[in-house]
């Protein structure tokens, strides 16, 4: 039998061709043609080429012969009747009409009186009453129908007559070739008849076979005449033993080297001796043949020959053999369910299903007939909640109709999945034949549905977190069953990141370097089992910084086609650490004074980072709100913590802030910084820590009181910072405690509170005397005016003033006296010719009705009227133009 033709489909391409060609396809066929390709699990069609038969004719007769080698051999007398035996075939894919005619070799001895053609209704060999001769017959295609030539002698002539029967097309195609030779002769004549019975069978069937021989002659055959029938050449058939009868004479068998009266065990031949024949006396002899159960259809042509006196003579009859038709369903590799059978437990499959998981049952279909058939596969007894296809793969459907040749088989998958747990059930599966409509039948058991969720994939990996280039990585695989049924024919597949390399494994698995994947293969894990395995790999030198190499495995096993897929692994590779710097001034520091602090970090990798930045002071030192840049810090439990700043690759960041020394403080102070850093891919890079130290001044820390000082200056850089030459000192502003104390810068804009209490002050500069707005401060309060002062020791405080844009310098100032009020005019450039008049009043009375007027370089004045005054005011105004001092004019109402 020839082995099954599996369809197996490539991974990503699936070729269908929906057309089936035979050698006669009928006339008006059509014949479609689509190819499909199957890519990532979708189907693909190609557009459908149609083509139609066009009819054909072509006609046969048999059996085939020349005038030098005629195919039959029989003899008549003068006047006599001979008769010959033909079999006329449609070879073409429509029905047609074929006529018939007789034809003669121009070499042949004689010619007859009348000749005929009769259609051989019952196949005997035989005219028979009421058959008539035909000139044409229509015939299907593909049928057949059995001929008998009719040839009468005429009353003189001697030699062969060669005669064929001919068939011809409408289209004028013609079978002629089918010569026999009919020999006259005087005496005893030899004529044989032989027939078959049916003349069409299927394997394992019987046929009856009858040998004919007549003496048809004036004269008695007064010696033996015997007849032959060679079996040897017979393809498909075998004698049927015991079967052998005759009236009379001795029957022989031959098992193919020798004669015997004995029947042998393999009947190769058989002959039928009598003594002689009488004038118009006839000899027979009968047998059976059977048709072998394999045997392919066919046409088989078997010649009998009469030998002695009047002979010899020879016929021909024709078997046609038919397919056999038979088909097998069942398990994979086992299509006839042996040695159960058919419905046996050989012909039952079970299994148990997870909910959601497809199973797939294996299946083998075998074309048991002697040719080929197609097949639809189909199933029943599904219940509701699942879902079941016939396919070649997991994911791809059988075509179907399934052709197969005759012995072929072909192997395929009933894939069932349940969508919620139902009960037992039991799946029909058939197979039809197209041919003839017989099936047979197959049948899938499914015991139990499990939930989903208890088989358990984890992977883990040691070390966990960021690691450097080069550093072994080792994953733990588990697999755990939950179910109480035993999980077979596991398949683990581990996908190794390309930036890494396999280096063993655990029990050991087989690693594919192609395809960078290690795979176990596992027979069985117990219901409640576990299997683990160990996998080493090493990352790659040549990684870069802010890698994320992520890992998970994958199994699939009999009960879980579906792949299931572990928990993903994620290992961040960064192998530059964060470069950090801390430095402090000053390096000596007394009690209330404050510490500037600079932290420098760099990223010398080739990816940005998200760095988080914490600074852990010393004891005894408190953070300056607002000195911060370029961000503040948020402080958290004590610490100095600034998050989510962005560095870039090889970028740098410089951090500043202010610290101010409390009570209590040791004669040295440390700080300890860190930097970490967290890439894109999940990476934590930490510095090493940076510190910075400063020494404490011992006998400040001494005194128990506290002095605050300061300056008031606008600040032309915008630094915060008074800086000689670039910033000008503001004189004659008043700062104010709120204990009622107050002072007046100097020429230099200095302040001074001293012999204090140590502990919290607030100090206020006088808005009337500040003629610009305050800066942003650390200690400042509200709008400016107010900062807020831990005092300890020697404290600083700053009040920093905006500057008008460009050289600030007081071009010219004038004063004014009268009686207890003070004027100070003067002015400031502010920069693109304009300029800015500050004009001071101080009076240390009460003045009603006060009107201060002040004339302008161009013309006009500009006017205050302030009221009830007394005490000081800063009064302010902007020009265009020449730099001209002015003096201004004051007048009040005594009362």
């Amino acid at each position: 039998m020839k082995r099954a033709q599996h369809l197996r489909l490539a991974a990503f391409l699936l070729a269908t061709i929906v057309a089936a060609v035979y050698a006669a396809t009928p006339a008006g066929t059509i014949i479609r043609n689509q190819a499909a390709a199957l890519v990532e699990g979708e189907t693909y069609y190609s557009n459908t080429i149609e083509t139609v038969v066009l009819p054909v004719c072509a006609v046969s007769i048999s059996p085939d012969g020349t005038p030098a080698s005629p195919a039959q051999a029989t003899n008549t007398t003068i006047g006599g009747t001979s008769y010959l035996a033909y079999k006329i075939t449609n070879d073409g894919n429509d029905k047609y009409t074929f006529q018939l005619s007789l034809q003669e070799d121009p070499a042949s001895g004689w010619s007859p009186a009348a000749s005929s053609i009769y259609l051989d209704t019952n196949r005997n060999a035989q005219v028979d009453p009421g058959e008539r001769p035909v000139q044409q017959v229509e015939l299907a295609a593909g049928e057949s129908a059995w001929l008998i030539v009719e040839v009468k002698a005429p009353e003189q002539g001697s030699g062969d007559l060669y005669i064929s029967p001919v068939a011809a097309c409408p289209q004028g195609e013609t079978d002629e070739n089918n010569y026999a030779r009919v020999r006259l002769v005087q005496g005893p004549a030899l004529q044989m008849e032989k027939t078959i019975i049916p003349a069409r069978a299927r394997p394992g069937e019987l046929v009856r076979v009858t040998l004919t021989v007549r003496n048809i002659g004036d004269a008695v055959a007064g010696s033996a005449v015997t007849i032959t029938d060679d079996l040897s050449t017979l393809n498909g058939v075998h004698f049927e033993p015991g079967s052998a009868s005759a009236p009379k004479g001795t029957i022989e068998y031959s098992d193919g080297s020798a004669w015997s009266t004995t029947e042998t065990g393999s009947v190769q031949g058989i002959r039928l001796t009598v003594p002689g024949l009488d004038i118009g006396e006839e000899a027979v002899v009968g047998f059976e043949l059977r048709i072998n159960d394999d045997a392919r259809p066919t046409t088989v042509q078997n010649l009998a020959t009469a030998e002695g006196p009047g002979g010899p003579a020879d016929a021909v009859a024709t078997l046609e053999i038919l397919p056999g038709y038979d088909l097998y369903l069942g398990p994979r590799d086992n299509p006839r369910a042996l040695p159960g059978g058919e419905g046996s437990s050989d012909d039952r499959q079970q299994a148990d299903l997870i909910v959601d998981q497809t199973y797939c049952f294996g299946h083998t279909l075998e074309n048991a007939s002697t040719t080929a058939d197609d097949f639809e596969i189909d199933f029943s007894g599904l219940p509701a909640g699942v879902h079941g296809t016939i396919n070649v793969s997991p994911t791809v459907p059988l075509p179907q109709p399934v052709h197969l040749e005759a012995g072929e088989t072909v192997d395929f998958l009933f894939c069932v999945t349940a969508s919620e747990l139902v009960g037992p059930f039991t799946v029909d599966l058939v197979a039809t034949s197209a041919a003839t409509g017989s099936s047979n039948h197959t049948y899938d058991e499914v015991r139990r549905v499990f939930p989903e969720g208890e088989l358990v994939l984890t992977k883990e990996v040691d070390p966990g977190g960021t690691v450097t280039a080069g550093t072994e990585l080792t994953y733990t695989l588990k697999f755990s069953n939950g179910y109480p049924i035993e999980v077979t024919n596991s398949t683990v597949d581990d996908w190794l990141d390309d930036h890494l390399e396999y280096v063993s494994s655990s029990p050991a698995g087989t690693y594919d370097p192609v395809r960078h994947r290690v795979r176990w293969q596992i027979p069985s894990v117990a219901g409640g089992g576990e299997w683990q395995a160990e996998l080493k790999v090493r990352v790659k030198d040549d990684t870069p910084d802010d890698t994320l190499i992520e890992n998970q495995f994958t199994l699939q096993a009999d009960q879980t086609p579906n792949t299931l897929i572990s928990n993903t692994t994620r290992t961040p590779v960064w192998s530059s650490l964060l470069l950090l710097d801390k430095q402090v001034t000053p390096g000596q520091v007394g009690l209330g004074q404050r510490l500037h602090y600079v932290l420098q970090v760099t990223n010398p990798s080739i990816a940005p980072l998200t760095i988080t930045l914490t600074d852990t002071p010393a004891d005894y030192l408190t953070y300056v709100p607002g000195s911060g840049t370029p961000s503040e810090p948020a402080v958290r439990n004590g610490q100095l913590v600034w998050d989510g700043v962005i560095i870039g690759p090889g970028e740098t960041l410089t951090f500043e802030y202010d610290m101010r020394v409390m009570p209590g403080a040791p004669r040295k102070l440390l700080n300890v910084a860190v930097a970490e850093g967290l890439g894109s891919s999940g990476a934590a890079v930490a510095s090493s820590q940076a510190t910075a130290s400063v020494l404490t001044a011992e006998k400040v820390f001494l005194a128990k009181r506290a002095t605050i000082l300061g300056r008031v200056f606008l600040d032309a850089d915008k630094n915060d910072r008074f800086d000689p030459g670039t910033d000008v000192p503001l004189a004659g502003a008043r700062l104010l405690l709120a204990d009622g104390r107050q002072v007046i810068t100097d020429a230099n804009g200095n302040y001074a509170f001293r012999d204090l209490e140590g502990g919290v002050w607030q100090i206020m500069l006088d808005p009337a005397t500040a003629p610009f707005p305050p800066r942003p401060h650390p200690e400042a309060l509200g709008d400016g005016y107010r900062h807020r002062v831990s005092a300890w020791g020697v404290t600083v405080s700053d009040f920093p003033l905006e500057a008008p844009a460009g050289v600030i310098d007081a071009v010219r100032r004038t004063f004014l006296f009268l009686g207890p009020l003070k004027v100070e005019k003067s002015l400031i450039p502010l920069g693109d010719g304009r300029y800015r008049v500050v004009l001071q009043l101080t009076s240390s009375e009460a003045l009603p009705d006060l009107t201060l007027r002040d004339p302008l370089p161009g013309g006009g004045e500009k006017v205050f009227e302030l009221g009830a005054f007394e005490g000081e005011k800063t009064l302010t105004y902007d020009l265009d133009g020449k730099p001209l001092l002015t003096d201004p004019e004051v007048r009040w109402r005594y009362p």
